[in-house]
C-alpha cells in the first residue's frame, strides 16, 4: 500500500492549492477513442459514455444552443450534434490538435469552435444545454470550476458533466499502468507535491494536474452550487450528474 501512502500524503501537502494543467494540455490532446480500446479500462470508458449519452438525449432534447467545455476530440461533440441537432454548438478547448480532431469528427455547419484557456472570457451568452466530460477535475478548484460552469447556464438549462473520483483511484491506476509505474508515479506526485507546498505554489510540476474528489464530496459541491441535483450516474471510477440552472 505505499502507492496509497505516498498519494495521501501529497493530497495533505496540496490542500488548498488547485491544480494547474493548462500548459500541459495545450500541447496535447485527450485522446477518449484510444481510452475506449484499451483492453482493461475501456468498458468502463464506453459505458460511461453510453449512461452520459443517455442523459444529453433526456435533457437536451429541447436545446437550440450547446457549449461544450474541453470537448478533447470531439467524441461528446458529436453526440450532442447527432442526438440533440441545436441550431448552434460552441466546442471550447485550450488543444489545437484537440479541435482540429473535432472539426473532422464533426462535419456539421453549425459547429464553432473556440481555442482557449476554460477561465478566459470568450464573450460566450449562457446555454440552455452546457456540457463537460472528463474535464472538470483538471481545469482547476473543482468546486471553482462547478461555479463557473453554472454561469454558462440559462435559465431552464442544464449541466451535465463528469467527475474523476478518487474512490477507487488506486484500482484505476494499477489497472492502467501496472503496480510498479503507479508506486513510481505516486512517488512523483508526492514530489510535486513537496515542491509545490515548500514554494507556496510558485514551483508546479506537471504531474499535478487533477483534483481528486470522493464522489460523496463531488455530490455536496454539486448540492452547493446548483439548486438541485436531478440525476446521477456514479460508476467505480467517475461521476456523472445533471444540475439545471
Amino acid at each position: 500500500m505505499i502507492a496509497e501512502r505516498l498519494v495521501s500524503l501529497g493530497n495533505k501537502l496540496i490542500s488548498g492549492y488547485p491544480p494547474e494543467g493548462r500548459e500541459y494540455w495545450a500541447a496535447r490532446f485527450w485522446d477518449r477513442d484510444k481510452a475506449e480500446l484499451d483492453p482493461v479500462l475501456g468498458d468502463h470508458y464506453r459505458a460511461q459514455k453510453a449512461v452520459l449519452g443517455d442523459l444529453i438525449d433526456k435533457y437536451g432534447a429541447r436545446a437550440d444552443r450547446v457549449i461544450e467545455f474541453a470537448c478533447g476530440t470531439g467524441e461528446f461533440t458529436k453526440i450532442v450534434a447527432d442526438r440533440v441537432g441545436p441550431s448552434e454548438l460552441i466546442a471550447v478547448d485550450i488543444s489545437a490538435e484537440g479541435l482540429a480532431r473535432t472539426k473532422a469528427r464533426v462535419a456539421d455547419d453549425r459547429l464553432q469552435v473556440v481555442q482557449g484557456d476554460f477561465w478566459q472570457d470568450h464573450g460566450l451568452e449562457p446555454a440552455p444545454l452546457v456540457v463537460c466530460v472528463d474535464a472538470i477535475h483538471h481545469l482547476g478548484d473543482v468546486r471553482t470550476v462547478l461555479e463557473r460552469l453554472r454561469t454558462f447556464v440559462a435559465p431552464g438549462g442544464y449541466l451535465i458533466g463528469n467527475v474523476w473520483t478518487r474512490d477507487h483511484f488506486h484500482e484505476f491506476q494499477r489497472q492502467r499502468y501496472g503496480a510498479l509505474r503507479h508506486a513510481a508515479r505516486s512517488a512523483l506526485f508526492l514530489a510535486s507535491a513537496v515542491t509545490l507546498r515548500a514554494t507556496k505554489g510558485r514551483i508546479r510540476w506537471a504531474s499535478y494536474r487533477t483534483q481528486l474528489l470522493p464522489s460523496e464530496k463531488v455530490l455536496r459541491l454539486l448540492g452547493d452550487t446548483f439548486p438541485t441535483v436531478l440525476e446521477t450516474a456514479p460508476d467505480r471510477f467517475f461521476f456523472g450528474f445533471v444540475c439545471p440552472a
